[in-house]
């Protein structure tokens, strides 16, 4: 850790003029305001909405997925290796103590998804080295700005654990100790929560849930009536109504048949137009939500739009559309935060994994590569998780694709072309 990190340190300690960002509407803090439909909309409420959970999950699973690696680049030839004794290899897969990998990502991708900002404190070591890094809820953030314009965090951790990871931070951390990944800003330095601008959105669809749970524990919808021109007695009609609940109830008695007495009928009651309009309204609630999060509506389980021949597409269109954009927010950050272009080094993710599943579009693009002289068959064997095998390592060449002057193509090192007529005859190349 060089002189300008130890002085920000103890200027973090000691600021006491430094203003605090107003993160009603950019980031997601600790405070909520309750929306037009009367629910607050909060981390804790909006994940109750089935469509927010769905699309948290997604993104951030998905994101998680995605295998990081770390490469030095060659300046000269642009030849690509990878960069196994860089600190931040080991940090991608082994974050911390209490984290793998894919959890650290899955993490912190909740948070940027939901709040719009994800947080990880660098913890260094005396020589300045990251040793750890440790996710902190994007509820626990807030970001000061010193007279200055230098930039630091105050992290208020909740738990005995985090304290503990955190108990050797300043009271302000200093930017540079913070990885912090942005979605998109209104100012540059906090992202937008996407919880708050779908605010309206998400609180509707929580005020359906909960609509829909009294309409059914105040039992508010019947099945049918029974009807008769006879006049029955108190008693009568409370036995007759328990005599067909128990003949209609349960799995036991499907198919029985009724034999009504008394002159009675069963006449069904059919969805009035009250109860098909909230139907349709919660419908068109799930598209919404998930409009916000840019997730497709077949990935939330409504295949309403979806066909056998666009599905693959869908697919396709939400990894290049909505997931690299999560890609490059990360690649760039962790580039800049660990200052990798300098020593010729940059982070990829292997976006490979999200399609494995498809067999067909994997195969097909190993023979493309193979066939296109650009992947060897053993390139393809370890990425389909098998073993090389011996001369598989060998660059096929199409024929059709030689330089010229070679013997498949019949033209001549110079000036190309076929072969002129003084030519014919002589070598291989005749014609």
């Amino acid at each position: 850790m060089g002189l300008g990190s130890a002085l920000k340190r103890i200027i973090g300690k000691r600021e006491t003029r430094s203003s605090t960002i107003d993160d009603t509407y950019l980031g997601s803090g600790l405070w909520s305001n309750p929306s037009i439909a009367g629910v607050r909309v909060d981390q804790q409420t909006a994940m109750t909405a089935t469509t927010v959970m769905a699309c948290v999950t997604i993104l951030a699973e998905d994101f998680a997925k995605l295998t990081p690696n770390i490469f030095h680049k060659d300046p000269k030839t642009g030849a690509r290796k990878p960069a196994t004794e860089h600190d931040l290899y080991v940090l991608l897969y082994q974050p911390n103590d209490f984290q793998n990998g894919f959890e650290f990502r899955e993490t912190m991708m909740a948070n940027l998804v939901l709040h719009g900002n994800a947080y990880a404190v660098k913890i260094r070591d005396g020589r300045g080295r990251v040793l750890k890094l440790i996710p902190v809820n994007a509820n626990w953030v807030a970001l000061r700005e010193a007279p200055d314009g230098n930039l630091f965090y105050r992290v208020t951790p909740t738990g005995l654990h985090m304290m503990a990871e955190l108990k050797g931070e300043p009271f302000f951390i200093p930017a540079e100790d913070m990885l912090h990944i942005r979605g998109m800003s209104m100012n540059g330095l906090l992202g937008s929560s996407r919880m708050m601008m779908a605010k309206e959105a998400i609180a509707l669809s929580l005020a359906y849930e909960q609509q829909a749970s009294r309409w059914m524990n105040n039992q508010a919808s019947l099945s049918g009536v029974l009807q008769t021109d006879q006049k029955l007695s108190e008693p009568a009609a409370k036995r007759l109504a328990q005599d067909w609940r128990d003949l209609k109830t349960g799995l036991q008695n499907a198919g029985k048949i009724a034999v009504l007495e008394q002159g009675l009928k069963f006449q069904p009651l059919s969805m009035n137009a009250e109860q098909a309009q909230f139907i349709a309204s919660r419908q068109f609630q799930v598209a919404e939500v998930a409009r916000a999060f840019r997730v497709p509506l077949h990935m939330m389980g409504d295949l309403t739009r979806s066909t056998d021949n666009n599905i693959s597409q869908q697919a396709q269109e939400y990894i290049n559309l909505t997931l690299s954009g999560y890609v490059s927010r990360w690649r760039e950050k962790l580039d800049v935060s660990f200052d990798l272009r300098a020593q010729d080094l940059f982070v990829d993710f292997d976006l490979s994994q999200l399609i494995r599943g498809d067999v067909t579009t994997r195969y097909a693009n190993y023979a493309r590569g193979i066939t296109g002289g650009f992947l060897t068959m053993n390139e393809a064997r370890i990425d389909d998780g098998r073993d090389p095998m011996p001369g598989g390592d060998e660059l096929l060449k199409p024929l059709n694709m030689d330089a010229p002057g070679s013997h498949s193509t019949g033209a001549k090192a110079e000036g190309g072309g076929r072969p002129s007529n003084t030519d014919a005859g002589k070598g291989p190349t005749a014609q």
